[in-house]
């Protein structure tokens, strides 16, 4: 039985040692987890040889027979080189995004102190509250930036973050001084866009940064964004429903609510996941 689908003659490659390479048959040529295209496609056409294939006398597969080593070494060298690229990725990543997930903890007492009903009963819990949910969102922030270096758009994410944290204090401390005037929509409706804007970039970042460690929960990412701005276009459109049928139109704000619900729980659970694979890729090698 021949050594190799191709002929070639296993003793006399050059890169059989710098492959570390046991042969074709017992290494790139193997069924299962061998990465020799000329190997797949004689199997697949059910040859022992190339030779036995009455298309091998003009085959361009074939023809690389002679290249295929240094491919297969230029192959393991880019996917060293991205594994290490990954492993440096993945501390970082896993470090700040840990952190992240954490900050949202603070963020929520902060939202339930800073809630406008606290304004009448504790006013000074309401005050803590609102400058609590501030620092955190300034602090939010500054970590999407600073993961930026892994992804570009972390950057307009945390940008879009600090102004609208920025906007959201600025409007929480003139309410609070002087009921809500009507210019603050001046500052409310472009910090709502600029909000969205961060979402989109923050989640999308999440994504691109996943892609290479966890498709799947890349994926994910992607489609928590598309619920989100749909179901605030749903919020939207009820505006329209409820002009034509009243009951309708409030059975949509109804469920768009519960889907804003549901995409609030899931995006830290989604962050925590992302966090963890990442932890849980260092501790593996």
């Amino acid at each position: 039985m021949a050594e190799t689908y191709c002929g070639k003659a296993c003793e006399n490659c050059a890169h059989k040692e710098s492959l570390s390479c046991p042969g074709c048959m017992a290494g790139p040529g193997k069924p299962i987890s061998g990465d020799c295209s000329i190997a797949k496609c004689c199997r697949e056409k059910g040859h022992q040889v190339c030779t036995t294939c009455g298309f091998s006398g003009n085959c361009g597969t074939l023809r690389n027979k002679t290249y295929m080593p240094e491919y297969r070494r230029k192959l393991m060298e880019s996917e060293k080189m991205r594994a290490e690229t990954l492993e440096i990725s993945a501390r970082f990543l896993g470090k700040w995004l840990w952190i992240l997930f954490w900050l949202i903890v603070p963020s929520v007492v902060a939202a339930i102190m800073g809630n406008k009903n606290m304004a009448e009963y504790a006013p000074s819990i309401y005050v803590f509250g609102q400058g609590l949910s501030a620092v955190c969102s300034f602090i939010y922030g500054a970590i999407l930036i600073r993961l930026s270096s892994e992804e570009e758009r972390y950057r307009t994410a945390g940008i879009c973050t600090l102004i609208g944290g920025a906007a959201s204090a600025l409007i929480a401390f003139v309410s609070g001084s002087q009921g809500t005037p009507s210019w603050t929509l001046v500052i409310s409706i472009p910090a709502a866009i600029v909000g969205f804007v961060g979402e989109y970039n923050e989640f999308t970042a999440h994504s691109i940064v996943l892609a290479d460690l966890d498709g799947e929960q890349s994926e994910k990412w992607s489609s928590l964004w598309k619920w989100y701005i749909g179901m605030y276009g749903a919020v939207l459109g009820s505006i329209l429903v409820m002009a034509i049928a009243p009951r309708l139109g409030l059975l949509v704000v109804l469920g768009a609510a519960i889907g804003l619900i549901i995409v609030s729980i899931l995006k830290p659970l989604y962050l925590y996941r992302t966090a963890k694979m990442f932890r849980d890729y260092i501790k593996e090698l």
